[in-house]
């Protein structure tokens, strides 16, 4: 694919940045900026944080040693001009750690599953039983999405994080001791995705802060510590839960959760700094953005389809006559590619385009359903599956808050981030219990649950498109 060449008119309301980086622009410092407060530049006028807020709530939550009242480490303005590296990469990796501790044990989810179900630790219980309490915990991760922009604002970045990780380390405890399926529910589902999202969705707007023109790369990298995490600790676990038993196990995932993120805490550093102001408590005015709603509404439709062959493979295969360990390695086979493929996709999407590849490997993440998941008969074609699946799927993964990024400007990320996750919690929540429903419906047959989870991807793609059309209608742009 030849580069694309560059798009000459813009609209400054979507591409909110100054392409111009001058080292004494990255250089300002607290003193400086405290010392002709009183008489911005024409620079600082003709930022989107001057425009829409005062001086004086912008200042308002910063304190003489360049942090804010709640204790985040942040530059007291919001710089046009972004570092692409330094500190940037400590911020990165923070964001990488918490997605390998939330999302990452959300993955291996199904060494759990496979265990309550065959050793029977829930009586009574079968496999639809026990799988609705992993769906609830990756679906109840998007639960305060909507709250998080005011909670960011009452009580910082920092503390909300470290309270999420907390909480759902006391959900993995507490799911150690209970004895009913139900509670299972609370704990180890309910409880715990409860706390992961207050960690996650934070963490994720923090990144896109530090970087512009490597911002895909290093919201790649970040959101790879879940596919990374999947493929770590599902074996981990795996080893645990045989030496030491699942209750021990899910004690010492909470333990090693609790030092993990706290330990890499102080990188999750904003630059841009929270408004401490009255607000909603989750903002709606974000839905008379055109962009703002079609993100949202791409992401609730994504992600009907996203998990369900993730979750469905190991059944699938075994209805072909392959082991349950081949269904146990194609997953971990897709978490690895997974992995990888937020990373090159980030790269591509700083060189071609954020929207242009954000639609196209989404676009093609649902078409391998139809073209390589419908004809999975065979271990050959099953691994052909996984692999194209695993590489399109991820860059939703990765590219999602990074067009957001674009879409509504980096100063609003942390809101919109929240309100946009938040619709991922229908489809976490439903979208493989749907595809389990029509299976069932079709007498065990896989294909209209296959035709599901291809279809939702790729009209969330479209929906896409045509705003990345109403933006720029030329085909071969960079945008």
């Amino acid at each position: 694919m030849a580069t694309p060449a560059p798009l000459d008119n813009r609209p400054s309301n979507i591409m909110n940045r100054n392409d111009t980086t001058t080292s004494e622009d990255e250089k300002i410092s607290v003193a400086t900026l405290s010392s002709n407060r009183g008489q911005p530049n024409a620079t600082e006028k003709s930022s989107k944080i001057e425009t829409n807020e005062s001086k004086n709530d912008l200042e308002a939550g910063i304190s003489s040693n360049g942090k804010d009242a709640d204790g985040d480490d942040v530059l007291p303005k919001a710089p046009l001009t972004f570092p692409d590296g330094g500190f940037g990469w400590m911020v990165v990796l923070g964001a990488f750690m918490i997605q390998f501790c939330g999302f990452g044990f959300n993955f291996s989810w199904g060494v759990y599953q496979e265990h309550y179900v065959n050793e029977n630790i829930f009586s009574g219980a079968g496999l639809t039983d026990i799988s609705w309490a992993g769906t609830i915990g990756a679906g109840s991760v998007f639960i305060t999405g909507p709250f998080q922009s005011s909670m960011i604002r009452q009580f910082g970045t920092r503390p909300i994080i470290a309270t999420g990780i907390v909480i759902s380390a006391c959900g993995l405890i507490l799911a150690s001791f209970v004895t009913k399926v139900w509670q299972l529910y609370l704990t180890q589902g309910l409880l715990f995705g409860l706390g992961a999202g207050m960690a996650i969705l934070p963490a994720l707007a923090v990144p896109v802060q530090w970087f512009d023109k490597k911002r895909g790369l290093a919201s790649g990298i970040s959101v790879a510590g879940s596919g990374i995490g999947g493929a770590a600790l599902a074996p981990l676990n795996r080893y645990l839960i045989s030496s030491v038993g699942y209750e021990w196990a899910l004690r010492i995932m909470a333990i090693m959760f609790i030092v993990v993120v706290f330990s890499i805490l102080p990188c999750i550093r904003t630059r841009v700094p929270p408004i401490k102001k009255g607000g909603p408590l989750f903002d709606l005015s974000l839905f008379k953005d055109r962009g703002f709603t079609t993100m949202y509404l791409m992401g609730v439709l994504v992600t009907f389809g996203y998990l369900t062959p993730v979750y469905l493979l190991p059944t699938y295969v075994v209805k072909y006559g392959m082991d349950k360990t081949t269904g146990a390695t194609l997953v971990g086979i897709f978490s690895g590619v997974n992995a990888v493929s937020r990373i090159l996709l980030g790269i591509a999407a700083d060189k071609f385009g954020r929207f242009n590849v954000l639609f196209t490997c989404t676009f093609l993440g649902g078409l391998s359903c139809f073209v390589f998941w419908l004809n999975a008969k065979t271990l050959a074609m099953s691994v052909l599956f996984v692999i194209f699946y695993g590489i399109n799927g991820g860059g939703f993964v990765s590219l999602f808050p990074v067009v957001a990024a674009e879409v509504v400007g980096v100063e609003k990320l942390a809101a919109a981030v929240g309100m946009l996750y938040s619709g991922n919690l229908f489809g976490n929540m439903l979208g493989t219990p749907i595809a389990s429903a029509i299976v069932s419906a079709s007498g065990g047959s896989y294909h209209w649950a296959i035709v599901f989870a291809g279809a939702v991807p790729i009209l969330g793609a479209f929906l896409l498109l045509a705003h990345r059309l109403s933006i720029e209608p030329r085909i071969f742009v960079k945008i």
